[in-house]
């Protein structure tokens, strides 16, 4: 059976869904399986002629999944009945090679390294796709670093800032959690200590072997070996040490939240009463069977229901650790591994929808205009008493800390009548004390954006190198 994601709309058809599928992390523990006895073979603890039945059986294509899967609860872990069949297969060709098949190593060893060799496949395509969605992103917020648009605070109209600052808070989010998902993946760890994660069956084996060296600099040694096959760390037993897990988790889970936040701006921006964004179109997409008119958002609906799904996973993942035993906890350490799957699952397909969205982002600066325009010079009241107060106080013109009260009283009246503010400021303050054209430079809120376009400039030169 295959979960093909017919209920799942985030992660079905993606990329990330083969890379983490049943079929993906089967083929993962055979490649540990693989590399290991190649390790082994490096190292001269086992036979060269064992490596060509190895690796022909180290091939998915030739496992019932159904089948492995219905044997799976006998033993609590998919490894068991897996290993027997691959040990089956191997012994087909090569009897004595079969001998050398996990030797020395336990199911955590496999289950472990094989959800870290997922994470590495999965997460080198994870990477490439936020880098480029950040390179998008930052080629956006240039264009777009003096479009004027309303801000919001509190899901009410702030400021003015433009449109490029806002990109650029996306760009910086997602451009840090993408450089620490990246460093993760390089530390990604393997797992190797046998039954408690001491390496007793190898410390015996080099003792009796090679008595003359320290057995467990033998065993560091061709652990080495096996972390290079796999193009993973060589790390010290983690076995009881769920840290690789939750560290790799939190970074997965960061650059869902990082989207989440582009998301909920797209959704807010693309409603039919703002209109100030729209996102790519594509045949097929964003329809409704009931209701023609409509276009949904269906990419950032799917980075919100992602970030929705991956804080579920991330709970599930953290109640398993958290109930962590020993040398190996009874239930929480297999409560990681399909919430493991699941975070990684969907960080890939944020990346993807990211990708995809960014590309194709359509922006109207003249509906963000309209927007902004709502409130007329009423957005531009708190800047001009600001900048008047202290003038008509200096000038005399009413005592000290009345100026403020002064200047918004002719403001709000001349806003109530309709009048022109700008000039009904210049008619009733003093002659000379500030002209009118002074008043209406003070009145464009393009010119009250602040440090945005700088602030875009900063972001992008932070992240330029990296996104390319």
């Amino acid at each position: 059976m295959y979960d093909y994601g017919l209920l799942n709309p985030v992660w079905a058809g993606t990329r990330a869904a083969e890379q983490t599928s049943d079929v993906a992390f089967a083929q993962a523990m055979l490649d540990v399986e693989a590399a290991w006895c190649r390790a082994q073979i490096r190292f001269g603890t086992a036979p060269e002629s064992i490596g060509q039945a190895v690796e022909t059986a180290c091939d998915i294509t030739s496992y019932d999944l159904t089948e492995l899967a219905a044997k799976t609860p006998d033993g609590a872990n998919a490894l068991i009945p897996l290993l027997a069949e691959l040990r089956n297969k191997v012994a087909a060709q090569h009897p004595e090679a079969a001998g050398y098949i996990h030797r020395g190593a336990t199911s955590q060893d496999i289950i472990d390294t094989a959800l870290m060799l997922v994470a590495a496949r999965t997460g080198e395509h994870i990477v490439t796709d936020l880098k480029t969605t950040v390179g998008q992103l930052g080629a956006l917020a240039d264009q777009h670093a003096e479009t004027v648009m309303i801000g919001r605070s509190l899901d009410q109209h702030a400021q003015p800032i433009s449109f490029g600052y806002r990109v650029s808070q996306w760009l910086e989010a997602i451009a840090t959690a993408g450089q620490q998902f990246e460093t993760t993946l390089t530390n990604l760890p393997v797992q190797w200590g046998g039954a408690v994660g001491t390496s007793t069956w190898w410390v015996d084996y080099f003792k009796a072997e090679q008595p003359e060296h320290d057995p467990m600099q033998l065993v560091t040694a061709q652990r080495d070996m096996f972390a290079e096959e796999l193009g993973l760390v060589s790390a010290s037993v983690w076995h009881a040490n769920r840290m690789p897990v939750t560290q790799l988790a939190h970074a997965a889970f960061e650059v869902v939240a990082a989207a989440a936040k582009l998301a909920n701006d797209v959704l807010t921006a693309v409603q039919a009463e703002h209109a100030e964004l729209a996102e790519p179109n594509k045949p097929g997409r964003g329809g409704s069977s009931a209701m023609p008119h409509k276009n949904n958002p269906v990419l950032s609906i799917r980075l919100k229901n992602a970030a929705q799904e991956a804080t579920g996973q991330l709970t599930a993942l953290h109640t398993g650790v958290i109930s962590n035993t020993a040398e190996r906890a009874d239930g929480g350490w297999h409560s990681e591994w399909a919430a493991l799957r699941g975070l990684l699952r969907v960080t890939g397909a944020v990346a993807e929808i990211l990708s995809e969205l960014t590309a194709g982002l359509e922006v109207f600066p003249q509906a963000m205009r309209r927007n902004l325009d709502i409130h007329g010079n009423y957005l531009l009241l708190g800047r001009i008493s600001q900048w008047l107060a202290p003038l008509v106080e200096a000038h005399d013109v009413v005592e000290k800390g009345k100026g403020k009260q002064l200047v918004e009283s002719i403001c709000q009246e001349a806003i109530a009548s309709g009048d022109d503010l700008a000039q009904t400021l210049g008619d009733r303050l003093p002659d000379g004390l500030v002209s009118v054209k002074a008043i209406e430079k003070m009145l464009d809120p393009s010119g009250y954006m602040g440090g945005a376009a700088t602030i875009v400039a900063e972001v992008n030169s932070r992240y330029r190198k990296w996104s390319t």
